[in-house]
């Protein structure tokens, strides 16, 4: 039946087996694992006429198999062409018995409170595996409530069991009792485990973490960690324990309820000695453990450095990393050989070119044209601080700096271009599923399965420019500092002559294609911005005036809207940095002028929340901007010397490594509780249930998301450490890492190796804004009130929503400061109208201001738009198959996927114009009659919740012997909605479905939808769907709702509100949900009395919160779902004074 297996951990495959009295028969006995077919039989033979046992070494097989999906072929023959028998009693797969058993000791929990249990409790189960015949585990495993779970190794490198190997495996439990014992097996002797023992969890309103920064800190830096609590807790109070020892106390800082969490800074900059085992402690909850260093990040450069050298194409994994180069070692299952080494074919397939080299763009094997200046920042992370030892490490000892050593090699690459391609830069696209890089190829050029050349990208020839000088620039400078061996510097000074010449190349191509493609990853301001970084570098290498006069004239050109920070999109500001030196007087002060603005934005919009981070959420994550403004806040720091963007950087390396809502380090290897499920294919088992993750060192993914992308209607922002086995279509908006993601957190560590700390947390910011409504996340409906409080000494007041320029913000009602001299100014207010915006919309709002020099300050916020409620003129449109609808607009091409086949065939799905309507086009080649294909829409889930049908617009177009059934899930349990098979009419018919009929009661709030395919006979089939949908009907009256309004008119921000409304319904009707609209934010109302179940005399909600400052206004806004969704008129109230 093509079923695969996994067979980890066994040795040998037995087969007994029996010739029933044929004598010509044959048999061959075959085993795949997906890459190699292996004939164990080394082809047809002859078997006995008695039982006979057969055993098959899978570990002498070559190459290596791998045993985690296998598939088991038995082949017969009959040497005469004459009827043959073969008998089989059984097939087993076993393993050898052999040596002394392992053993666990020591094995045990602890957790990070002194208090009782909790759900929000940090439980590390920790075991040492020790072998005398020093074999590795088949796995350490410890059971929890009788469910496996694999514990990691702490230390990759360790391939020493006879002293004793540590294995760690970190959770959280939910309320209840528990048991849990551990367990291992080194495959040749009788599994070991060790004696159950129990814990009780009980469930907690109040939930603390403490969160650090886990990578440690500098002595001299400053140093802070944050307590999150979901209440806000009575003992302020703190500690700093070395080991068990208290070594420092004080009193905590409430900085605020931010993303539904109260936040209180901890400070402890003046605990400066060095040490391993120090740890925050409050509230009976402990933080993770971390270390203070005199040089906190000269111990992670060579996990920076690493990280490029396993990203190496066409190289292999142990060629590529010397054994023992980083202190964090990558996992045995990255380890691959060299792929891609038939790289690459001309668009046409005419032309073989030599393209091995360069680096794997991210998780796939693409290398792309937009990503080319990655290497100039690797070079630069060198020139910049040339002086300084900490850049001139060479852990490989090849006589060469490894930042210098990487930079040649992506130049390596961009020279083969050049001399082949004349200054053309092309994609290399990824072609290989989530398996080693030398599997997707033969490996041999001039065949089928090369890659060919896509995306003439002239903006990528202008970035390979750019990298191509700047390595020039570093090879020549690290010469003239002695950092190169003498045996290597007439081969570095020739390869650093070949980069100057090759630069050359792609610079006049980029000048006489300047109306050409931009390519992948474009820059903002289009090729001008790509080549400005070409312009500096070759200036700077050469001296040549053209070049310097390009730069001069680009940077004239540029305002402060169009400066972002160093990745793909933006090469002015690293560019600036660079020109900065060399620059006429009225070149500098202007680049002085946009770098400024640059750092007040980073600076003020990190300072918007507690955790020093930039405030720009979107739907990728947000750590890959983040890290880029920390390289340029660096380099502005290198400039100017401003404290403050050097503590800014301090502080937003902390969120990298810890001191974030997530308590996780977002860089592989390095923390305690750090990522483990980067998406990446080098690691094979990603898509398996049974994975633990991969360590990659170096590694930063990309991080919190403004919403989980399987959930729309999650909290914002989200992250979740989640496998690609469990989110295989969006894992990479948040765990996805790049190349040119690395290249700011590179830089960053490299610069901090080399630069004094920063002393005490006294450095100016920028004047608070703070954004008072709506707060980060909230769902807003209709038009929407944004307000802002600026103090006195901030003017020009403005907000940009998304996708808008900057727009004046008006005073809201009186709400001026009324006390002299104070900081409070004004609140500002702006109405947004998201009437027209599409249900579970984004939206993001920038808002501005001017302080006394010109300068700006700046802070944000984003909402998500709120479906309409569930009522019968509004439907819920999931698909409609032409782009739009709850999943259909989810994205810019969704599809259904042909998930599963039943007993063979094969299924299709297309989108096509069909009667004039956009429709979706299932198929299905059976295989034989009992066939059935099934579609999903990936692994989508939707709310239905108050709608009472599910519609589906269907057609069989000339399939006569088509069936279909369509089933729902609800995350218990599936329904069959349709019954079984049923025939698809051969005309346009609608299909409902009434989902409160379900039996037992369907939980609407999750649903996943199933559409499978049938033939009768074994005839292809298809089916064809217009739309499908969710609706209600109208039935009896509307509800109404009376006596609404507020108990205040006026207040302050310390006044409680409470909004009270009467709904009546004349059917005695409940309402689907109660909702207070308060400036455009949906609030959910409670009822005041809630044993009271009368609604058709009339039932009291409200709602009560403290206000921001500012003029409110309010409506209220419900259905009974049977009728259209009814509201109240807008009223003006309350106003909320600042004092």
């Amino acid at each position: 039946m093509n079923e695969t297996f996994d067979l980890s951990g066994y040795r040998y495959m037995n087969l007994s087996l029996q010739n029933a009295g044929y004598a010509q028969s044959l048999i061959r006995v075959v085993i795949g694992d997906g890459t190699t077919n292996y004939n164990l039989t080394g082809g047809y033979v002859p078997a006995s006429n008695t039982w006979t046992d057969l055993q098959f070494d899978l570990d002498a097989l070559m190459p290596k198999i791998q045993k985690k999906k296998v598939k088991l072929e038995i082949w017969l023959r009959q040497a005469g062409g004459t009827y043959g028998e073969m008998l089989i009693d059984d097939i087993v797969f076993t393993t050898a018995s052999s040596g002394t058993a392992p053993q666990l000791s020591p094995a045990g929990m602890s957790a990070n409170t002194d208090s009782s249990y909790n759900q929000n409790t940090n439980f590390t189960f920790e075991a040492t595996y020790i072998d005398p015949d020093n074999e590795a585990p088949f796995a350490v495993q410890v059971i929890i409530d009788d469910i496996a779970y694999n514990m990691r190794e702490t230390d990759q490198a360790d391939v020493t069991y006879t002293d004793g190997k540590h294995y760690r495996f970190m959770t959280k439990l939910p309320a209840g009792a528990h048991s849990y014992y551990f367990r291992t097996s080194d495959t040749t002797s009788n599994e070991v485990n060790t004696g159950i023992q129990n814990l009780n969890v009980v469930q907690s309103s109040s939930v603390i973490d403490i969160v650090v920064s886990q990578a440690g800190y500098s002595a001299d830096d400053v140093k802070n960690a944050k307590l999150i609590s979901t209440t806000t807790v009575t003992d302020a109070t703190y500690e700093i324990l070395d080991g068990t020892t208290v070594i420092a106390s004080g009193t905590m800082t409430y900085e605020g309820l931010y993303w539904n969490k109260h936040v209180y800074s901890i400070g402890f900059s003046d605990v400066t000695a060095s040490g391993n085992s120090y740890r925050v402690r409050s509230n009976q909850v402990y933080s993770y453990s971390f270390e203070i260093t005199p040089n906190l990040w000269d111990q992670y450069k060579d996990e920076m450095t690493a990280f490029y050298r396993l990203q190496r194409a066409s190289v292999a994994t142990s060629d590529a990393y010397p054994e023992g180069y980083s202190s964090v070692a990558p996992s045995a299952k990255l380890y691959h050989a060299a792929g891609h080494l038939d790289d690459a074919q001309s668009a046409d397939g005419l032309t073989h070119y030599d393209l091995t080299g360069s680096w794997y763009d991210a998780g796939d094997y693409g290398k792309y044209g937009g990503n080319q200046w990655v290497g100039a920042e690797i070079a630069l992370a060198y020139t910049r601080y040339a002086d300084k030892d900490s850049v001139k490490y060479d852990n490989d000892s090849n006589g060469i700096p490894d930042l210098v050593d990487e930079a040649v090699f992506g130049s390596e690459y961009l020279i083969k271009f050049a001399d082949q391609l004349g200054g053309e830069m092309y994609n290399l696209r990824n072609n290989a599923s989530f398996v080693h890089p030398e599997k997707s190829t033969d490996n041999i050029s001039g065949t089928a399965d090369d890659r060919k050349l896509t995306d003439l990208s002239v903006g990528g020839s202008a970035k390979s420019a750019g990298t191509l000088a700047a390595t020039a620039r570093a090879i020549r400078t690290a010469i003239n500092e002695g950092d190169i061996a003498s045996s290597q510097i007439a081969e570095l000074t020739d390869f650093a002559n070949q980069c100057e010449t090759a630069a050359v190349t792609f610079y006049n191509y980029v000048v006489a294609n300047p109306d050409g493609p931009i390519g992948s990853y474009s820059t903002r301001g289009g090729i001008p911005n790509s080549k400005l970084l070409a312009d500096v570098e070759l200036y700077l290498l050469t001296g040549d005036i053209q070049y310097r006069n390009a730069a001069t004239a680009t940077i004239s050109a540029l305002t402060l809207s169009d400066i972002s920070s160093t990745n793909y999109w933006d090469m002015s500001p690293m560019s600036m940095a660079e020109f900065y030196p060399v620059a006429d007087a009225e070149t500098q002060s202007h680049i002085h002028s946009l770098l400024k603005g640059q750092a007040d934005f980073f600076l003020s919009m990190s300072d918007d929340i507690p955790y020093g981070v930039l405030n720009q959420f979107k739907n990728f994550g947000v750590n890959e901007p983040h890290a880029s403004y920390l390289g340029d806040m660096l380099r502005y720091y290198e400039l100017f010397g401003d404290p403050a963007a050097l503590q800014a950087v301090v502080k937003g390396m902390y969120w990298l490594f810890g001191e974030n809502p997530w308590n996780i380090s977002w860089v592989s290897g390095i923390g305690t509780h750090h990522v483990m499920f980067p998406h990446t294919r080098y690691n094979e088992e990603s898509n398996t249930a049974g994975d633990t993750g991969i360590i990659l060192p170096g590694a930063m993914v990309s991080g919190p998301n403004m919403k989980d992308p399987k959930n729309k209607s999650s909290v914002s922002p989200w992250y979740e450490d989640r496998s690609l086995y469990l989110d295989d279509t969006n894992q990479w908006r948040y765990n996805e890492f790049s190349i040119s993601i690395q290249a700011g957190l590179l830089y960053t560590v490299m610069g901090l190796s080399a630069t004094p700390g920063t002393g005490v947390d006294n450095a100016a910011k920028p004047p608070a804004l703070p954004l008072l409504s709506p707060v980060i996340g909230e769902w807003i409906r209709g038009n929407v009130t944004v307000f802002a409080q600026a103090g006195d000494q901030l003017s020009d007041v403005e907000y940009a929503a998304t996708g808008l320029p900057y727009q004046p913000m008006t005073v809201s009602g009186n709400v001026y400061s009324t006390v002299s001299g104070a900081v409070y100014g004004a609140v500002y207010a702006a109405v947004i109208d998201e009437s027209q915006s599409l249900p579970y919309t984004n939206r993001r709002v920038d808002v501005r201001a001017k302080d006394p020099s010109g300068a700006y300050t700046y802070s944000s916020t984003h909402y998500t738009v709120a479906p309409p409620l569930p009522d019968p003129s509004t439907p819920l449109l999931y698909d409609d198959f032409g782009g739009a609808g709850f999943w259909g607009g989810s994205a810019a091409n969704t599809t259904w996927v042909n998930w599963y086949n039943q007993n063979g065939g094969t299924g299709t799905f297309t989108k096509l114009t069909a009667d004039g309507r956009s429709v979706g086009k299932f198929t299905q080649v059976p295989a034989n009659v009992n066939s059935a294909a099934k579609f999903q829409a990936w692994n989508d889930v939707v709310d239905l919740s108050g709608y009472q049908y599910l519609n589906i617009t269907l057609k069989n177009p000339a399939s006569p012997d088509l069936r279909t059934r369509i089933e729902i899930y609800d995350g218990k349990r599936t329904y069959n909605l349709t019954g079984g098979w049923v025939e698809v009419p051969a005309n346009w018919s609608d299909l409902q479905f009434d989902l409160n009929a379900l039996t037992p009661a369907i939980d609407k709030k999750a649903l996943k939808l199933s559409i499978w395919l049938k033939q009768n006979t074994v005839t292809p089939g298809e089916m064809l769907i217009d739309e499908i949908k969710a609706t209600n009907k109208v039935s009896g009256s509307a509800p109404t709702l009376t006596s609404g309004g507020v108990d205040q008119p006026q207040g302050t921000p310390q006044t409680e509100f409470t909004f009270t409304v009467t709904y009546t319904d004349a059917d005695n009707q409940a309402p689907f949900t109660m909702e207070l609209v308060l400036d455009g934010v949906v609030r959910k109302m409670q009822p005041a009395v809630p044993g009271d179940t009368n609604y058709s005399d009339g039932r009291i909600y409200q709602y009560s919160t403290k206000l921001p400052p500012g003029q409110h206004s309010y409506y209220f806004n419900t259905t009974d779902t049977f009728t259209d969704a009814v509201s109240t008129e807008v009223q003006s109230a309350p106003e909320v004074s600042l004092e």
